[in-house]
């Protein structure tokens, strides 16, 4: 599912702590960047808002792919992979310092809600995608260490034992991989709201010494943040009391995006419903929500209780993915979505859809003056009661300069 402006509370139970922490519990707050702002250090200025638009779509595509093909080989151990174009990077980076001494070292790693392992390239490495940093070198921190083969992390179907070390394959598409050996290294977080940098000695993570992609966007690699035990959210679960949240704008805003721990995280003001996630003993450790409906406009959909739910073969189910720019839905979903809307525009506004395959989406209109306060809305229903108000501006995408705008959803495999 997509960033939709949308604070979001995670907590995590970690069941054995891997990092050892320097301070006491706290909390810690960085800055997120969109890889499409202008405050990103790799931000392409000869890119039009048009071409920026269509490469998140694409790249949202190429992802919602990847998720697909997962779940499907979850359920279907014995299946060939579909091919699938290279990897499609996530939207949001943070810095993050990697190593101790002379080897410290910062990059600049995209967040992935969907990804067991922070990683990064190392050298040597034989094939490599170019970076704009120096690529790390583990001979020049005293602090590193090899993971062993009789660590606890070391388990598969994610890790493998090879000549006494930890090693990985990680695919992401097909021949689109990553290969290297699982690590402990010191992480440097440095606080965004003031001088104060957090140290992490004994983090788990990838020091990637071969990866055959094509990983558009300069950073250096990707900051796990999936349920599963390795992933550094849930190794940072004894300084931040299992707790993580980010709001992420769009790359227009003025207001930074965050991503806070522990104390760092204040609860809105005044009463608000929470909904749980739900886990799942899942290598990948999505984070899945109980949603029951929709409403469109605030008209209820009624969709059937199966619609949402993930099934017991691992497949469907309702996922929040940090790499996703536009919602997916099953295509009974999206078609009674797209029925509703299409009623809407013609019987209220008196548009007609446009037939525009550059624009990438399904359900798109012609811009008029004022239709920005006019959109229709939606609700997502939780099981638990709770609901939430989707923002017109993460509903649609805006195409200003074709004078377009369409709804923000694709349709998922049943």
């Amino acid at each position: 599912m997509s960033p939709l402006n949308l604070v979001i509370y995670f907590s995590i139970l970690l069941h054995s702590s891997y990092a050892q922490l320097i301070t006491e519990e706290k909390g810690l707050s960085l800055e997120l960047i969109h890889v499409d702002s202008k405050r990103s250090p790799f931000y392409d200025a000869n890119l039009t808002d048009f071409q920026r638009i269509v490469r998140s779509i694409d790249s949202s595509k190429s992802r919602i792919l990847w998720l697909e093909s997962m779940m499907i080989f979850r359920a279907n151990p014995t299946i060939i992979r579909p091919p699938l174009r290279a990897i499609a990077p996530a939207i949001f980076m943070v810095a993050i310092g990697i190593g101790s001494g002379h080897g410290l070292r910062n990059y600049y790693l995209h967040i992935d809600t969907g990804s067991s392992l922070t990683w990064t390239q190392c050298l040597p490495c034989s094939t490599c995608f170019p970076q704009s940093a120096p690529m790390f070198d583990p001979r020049l921190s005293p602090t590193y260490r090899v993971v062993g083969c009789d660590d606890p992390v070391c388990k598969p179907p994610h890790y493998k034992c090879v000549n006494n070390r930890c090693e990985y394959h990680i695919e992401y598409y097909d021949d689109t991989s990553i290969d290297g050996v699982l690590s402990r290294e010191t992480f440097t977080f440095q606080d965004a709201h003031s001088s104060h940098s957090e140290d992490v000695r004994n983090l788990v993570f990838g020091c990637t010494h071969s990866s055959h992609m094509n990983y558009r966007g300069n950073p250096a690699g990707i900051f796990g943040m999936s349920q599963n035990p390795t992933s550094t959210v849930k190794q940072l679960a004894a300084l931040t009391h299992g707790l993580f949240s980010y709001c992420l704008f769009p790359p227009s805003a003025t207001r930074a995006s965050f991503l806070r721990f522990g104390h760092d995280i204040k609860p809105p003001r005044g009463g608000f419903l929470s909904t749980k996630i739900l886990e799942y003993n899942d290598p990948e450790g999505f984070y899945y929500l109980d949603v029951e409906d929709l409403s469109v406009n605030g008209r209820r959909m009624h969709f059937a209780r199966r619609t949402f739910a993930r099934r017991s073969d691992g497949t469907g189910g309702f996922i929040i993915d940090s790499g996703t720019a536009v919602t997916q839905l099953t295509v009974h979903a999206l078609d009674g979505v797209e029925h509703v809307m299409k009623d809407y525009f013609r019987l209220r506004l008196n548009l007609l859809p446009v037939n525009d395959s550059s624009l990438r989406l399904r359900l798109c209109y012609k811009m008029v003056q004022g239709i920005q306060h006019r959109l229709p809305t939606m609700t997502l229903h939780f099981r638990n009661g709770a609901n939430y108000d989707l923002r017109r501006s993460a509903l649609f995408m805006n195409y200003a300069e074709k004078r377009s705008f369409c709804l923000a959803m694709m349709r998922a495999r049943e």
